[in-house]
């Protein structure tokens, strides 16, 4: 991975060096805009902009919306930006869009989710969703052994942001997947799930408040995005049915905000998924401003190519940190200024 962002800062220098690069304007397109996640990605757009000196649009829709975010996207297409980066909130919806500013010119890539395979973005940089789901898998599985080894019966509840989206299901498929490769000697028992927030805080908080009182045997949570850890400690362990109870609860999330460290290191949350928003929102500009300046074709060469089960493409995985009580501490104190989330 650190590799991959030196070459693509060292042909920018390079560029920069010859004065090939004209002032350019790219825009980055979350999902949403009242997720804190968010910021750790406009953090890192910001200081690649600075970098290599170009401007930098961070704009999305309030909320998760995909007819409001492709509406977003399809006005700074009229303003001929010079590059787009998106995190699509619906895959197939995103698709129309995506063409749209390709036919303009405009290079257009994705980052943190991907769009449909036949969408025709140059690049997708961000977490490989499925491993990432895995490892969460993977550490559900060992809190059961470690805590629930005896129970005939594991009940888990999931909780996701938009059914549509792409990452958030592969999230959960790579989950359900580890957790049956686990061969535990429990029956996994999901009850009615996933259940969806829309990429919303208060939502997601009052979706558990209404799951903890109609499954109160439940046993643990498996959140594919960090919505209702955002919300204040009291808030969040009483829609969990109280501190004890949150305790008891084993809860696998994903991000790693310093909120959300802290309801590691206060027990009520058994492990975090911690992707790495930072270098999404740096290399996605970096990317952008080599395509400008150098073309795309020969950007990409510079890049890696994984085979899919729907051919070769272009995929930047920034891969994941898995924290728990046993490395919370180092991992807070590890962490850079990129809004909580540690290289």
């Amino acid at each position: 991975m650190k590799k991959i962002i030196l070459v693509v800062v060292i042909l920018s220098m390079f560029l920069m060096s010859f004065g090939l690069a004209s002032q350019l304007t790219f825009l980055l397109c979350p999902k949403s805009l009242n997720n804190p996640y968010w910021m750790a990605v406009k953090l890192g757009e910001e200081a690649a902009a600075k970098l290599v000196n170009v401007d930098a649009i961070f704009d999305g829709p309030v909320n998760a919306d995909a007819a409001a975010q492709a509406a977003k996207i399809m006005a700074y297409i009229g303003t001929h930006v010079n590059g787009i980066g998106i995190s699509p909130v619906d895959d197939v919806a995103i698709v129309p869009t995506i063409q749209e500013a390709l036919k303009a010119g405009i290079p257009t890539i994705t980052f943190d989710s991907d769009a449909a395979p036949n969408s025709g973005r140059y690049v997708y940089v961000g977490t490989d969703n499925y491993t990432a789901g895995y490892a969460a898998g993977l550490a559900m599985a060992q809190a059961i052994k470690e805590r629930l080894a005896s129970k005939p019966v594991i009940n888990i509840a999931i909780l996701t942001g938009g059914l549509a989206a792409l990452n958030l299901n592969q999230r959960i498929q790579g989950f359900k997947d580890a957790l049956a490769a686990a061969n535990l000697p429990n029956k996994i028992n999901y009850v009615a799930s996933p259940f969806p927030c829309n990429d919303d805080t208060a939502q997601a908080i009052n979706i558990i408040k209404s799951v903890m009182a109609a499954y109160p045997d439940l046993d643990a949570w498996f959140m594919s995005g960090g919505w209702p850890l955002f919300a204040p400690v009291d808030t969040f362990t009483s829609a969990m049915g109280g501190v004890d109870k949150a305790k008891q609860i084993i809860t696998v999330s994903f991000d790693t905000l310093m909120p959300e460290l802290q309801l590691v290191k206060d027990g009520y949350v058994t492990a975090l998924i911690g992707q790495k928003p930072y270098e999404m929102g740096y290399l996605s500009v970096m990317i952008l401003y080599d395509m400008n300046v150098f073309g795309v074709n020969e950007t990409l060469k510079m890049l890696p190519i994984v085979q899919e089960p729907y051919g070769k493409d272009h995929i930047i995985d920034t891969g994941v940190n898995i924290v728990t009580q046993s490395n919370v501490d180092q991992f807070i104190k590890e962490a850079p200024l990129t809004g909580g989330y540690a290289e």
